[in-house]
């Protein structure tokens, strides 16, 4: 009987959803700053060797988490596609305020690329292709829709440098709901 050598994460019995759970706390204690291979191995109680069998590198890391964090994202009725781009953009929105230590790593790393990510990607892509807003100018649409999305989240959780914030939440979430009709009835034409 052959027996199959494990990885070294493997035989330190840890999965990759345990080091992306580690990898939250992380970034809640120490911040996006703090999140490291060897932080993560830290509060995981392992060597950062560990960790190599599941994730390449901080990058690959990093893009676990956001991805991890989509999550929250439902999958909306496919019904009415106009309705459900509005839907998972407001959601996008408010998973990425409620994580606001992440808002700076979807602007530098882009977005997310993982299977949750993608996920999304083709319930949007299909939602403007049959609303007529296929192809290049579907994918540009998306982009377009998701780089608005994660600069107003960032708008929302940012503060000035004396500590204030001069718009109330409520008043921040309004103006992106109103804008993101805007910008769909710009990509796809009005209702």
């Amino acid at each position: 009987m052959e027996r199959s050598r494990r990885s070294r994460g493997e035989r330190a019995g840890l999965s990759r959803e345990q080091i992306v759970a580690a990898a939250r706390r992380t970034l809640a204690t120490r911040g996006l700053a703090g999140l490291s291979l060897r932080a993560v191995a830290a509060e995981l109680g392992v060597a950062p060797n560990a960790i190599y069998s599941h994730l390449d590198d901080k990058n690959a890391l990093l893009d676990a988490v956001l991805d991890d964090v989509l999550t929250a994202v439902r999958n909306p009725s496919a019904k009415n596609p106009r309705r459900a781009l509005r839907t998972i953009m407001v959601d996008t929105y408010d998973t990425l305020v409620e994580h606001p230590s992440l808002v700076g790593a979807y602007l530098t790393r882009q977005g997310s690329r993982g299977p949750e990510a993608q996920r999304l990607g083709v319930i949007m892509d299909d939602c403007l292709d049959r609303l007529g807003a296929g192809g290049r100018a579907g994918e540009a649409g998306r982009r377009t829709m998701i780089v608005y999305t994660i600069g107003y989240a960032a708008f929302a959780t940012g503060w000035t440098a004396d500590g204030e914030q001069p718009l109330s939440a409520s008043r921040v979430r309004r103006d992106f709901l109103a804008g993101l009709d805007w910008l769909i009835n710009g990509i796809v034409g009005p209702p």
